[in-house]
């Protein structure tokens, strides 16, 4: 299956990477980033390892997650294309999920 990245899921990261580098060593940051990149390479194998996501139950489309450290990846399967939707920081406000 191909990974797809939205935009959204792009800018996502770009955000993380900007405030974690305010924070911490570019190379700690860089790791970071790489840390959840790999682990969305790994839906290209097994896309369904990841769990129904609740919080975006009762819409049109199955919404999944998989977790690295404190980032939750939400995303969806279409066809043979898997789609990442968002990357999000769990220790934020769980309701900035939606307001992309």
């Amino acid at each position: 299956m191909e990974i797809i990245w939205t935009d959204t899921a792009k800018n996502d990261l770009q955000n993380i990477f900007r405030f974690l580098k305010s924070d911490i060593s570019e190379q700690k940051t860089k790791d970071i980033i790489l840390q959840i990149t790999n682990k969305v390479e790994i839906l290209a194998n097994m896309p369904l390892i990841g769990q129904k996501e609740p919080k975006f139950k009762g819409l049109r489309k199955e919404y999944r997650r998989l977790i690295e450290s404190h980032y939750k990846i939400i995303y969806h399967i279409f066809s043979d294309n898997i789609y990442i939707n968002r990357v999000f920081d769990s220790r934020q406000n769980p309701n900035k999920l939606f307001v992309k």
